[in-house]
């Protein structure tokens, strides 16, 4: 184990896998651009110079590794903010994406899970 991890929240609701890719946010009138540092299936951890606080609700879309497409979160709520990290819950998305997402973090998670032809 990597000496220089940081530690993990304990309220967590499932397994986070870490995952660097690029975020778009909308909050109000606000929108800017971010990252995400690790993610889960009901939520992310992301960093941005958006000033946000808990309780705000956002619009995300998600910039996956290749070959996934983005993926867009309709509804994400701050849940905590520390400086530039927030601790981001999904609220609303599409079943279809919901459903890719699910299968995307699982495959992250888990290499033994992944087919190959």
């Amino acid at each position: 184990m990597d000496s220089h991890q940081e530690p993990v929240r304990n309220a967590r609701s499932s397994e986070r896998i870490v995952l660097h890719c690029s975020i778009v946010l909308a909050s109000g009138i606000q929108v800017g651009e971010g990252r995400v540092l690790d993610m889960s299936r009901s939520g992310c951890l992301m960093e941005s110079s958006v000033p946000l606080k808990v309780g705000d609700n956002l619009q995300l879309r998600l910039s996956l590794p290749e070959p996934e497409p983005s993926m867009r979160v309709s509804r994400a709520v701050v849940r905590w903010a520390q400086g530039l990290r927030f601790g981001v819950e999904f609220i609303g998305m599409e079943e279809k994406d919901r459903v890719r997402f699910s299968r995307f973090v699982t495959l992250q998670g888990d290499p033994w899970a992944r087919t190959h032809d």
